[in-house]
């Protein structure tokens, strides 16, 4: 399974209006903002129901921004720190309130490849085993949805839990489609880590940091890894079967043993989740 995209050679509203492609309600229409903007209107319904998130989204890129100083093959390689991501500046600005430049994740090239097969086969890599998985999707019409819930979200993860026959807790880490710093407050709701409204709690308890309960994003997440959107699915796949196999190097975990993945398309639309052992 391999997968590739190229995206840097093309200008802004190039990318812009191919990435909208993906959304049901705004295809084809003209946006200042992209995919930012509708990420943007998740976050003010989160902040009308919930309170205000710019600290801690500042958190999450921050986090994000740190893990993937130590992944060799992460698009944006610098510690930016908790205050810059925090703040509003020239080097930082809102791109669609109250997403910031950090709270977004960069037009990226890249590619990843992994090899299926119904039983362990000889190869450069150690295998890893598919446990379970869960696909679900959402309504397209907006209006269908609850913008905080991402319910289809939250199916296709208990879908993949099920399938495995494990917890939250049989978990060591996981990667989740971070697009927004938004959307990965969201999927800390979405899979059980907290309740909702309360995710900022993963945060601020350091539950979701490299050495928490449930490391999130070791890689660096989309937010730093990039984001190559036709790679993006195996790419995760391929650094969880990376730290399952102990070769992950300086972002390597202490021995961990099941990992889930969690991608999806449009704003929570289609939602896939894996669920990956060592053997």
């Amino acid at each position: 399974m391999i997968g590739a995209e190229k995206m840097t050679h093309a200008g802004a509203d190039v990318v812009g209006a191919g990435l909208l492609g993906a959304d049901y309600d705004m295809a084809g229409k003209p946006s200042t903002t992209g995919f930012t903007g509708l990420f943007a209107e998740v976050a003010k319904h989160y902040e009308k129901r919930y309170g205000p998130v710019p600290d801690v989204l500042g958190s999450i890129a921050a986090k994000n921004h740190r893990n993937g100083v130590d992944n060799p093959y992460a698009q944006l390689r610098k510690d930016l720190g908790v205050e810059f991501c925090q703040t509003v500046s020239d080097k930082n600005p809102m791109v669609a309130d109250p997403l910031r430049r950090t709270d977004c994740s960069p037009v990226s090239d890249g590619a990843a490849a992994v090899v299926l097969s119904v039983s362990p086969t000889g190869g450069a890599t150690a295998p890893v085993r598919l446990a379970g998985f869960g696909q679900a999707n959402d309504f397209f019409p907006a209006e269908r949805r609850d913008p905080t819930a991402f319910a289809a979200t939250r199916a296709s993860w208990q879908r993949a839990m099920a399938m495995a026959g494990v917890g939250l807790a049989d978990l060591d880490f996981a990667e989740v489609h971070d697009c927004f710093t938004i959307a990965e407050l969201l999927m800390y709701e979405a899979i059980g880590l907290t309740e909702p409204g309360q995710g900022a709690t993963a945060v601020k308890e350091g539950w979701v940091f490299k050495d928490g309960k449930l490391p999130i994003n070791v890689s660096g997440g989309l937010k730093a890894k990039g984001h190559p959107v036709g790679a993006t699915g195996v790419s995760q796949h391929v650094i969880a079967a990376m730290q399952l196999t102990g070769t992950a190097g300086d972002m390597q975990l202490p021995a961990p043993r099941r990992a889930a993945v969690q991608n999806m398309g449009g704003v929570g639309i289609a939602n896939y989740v894996s669920v990956l052992e060592a053997l």
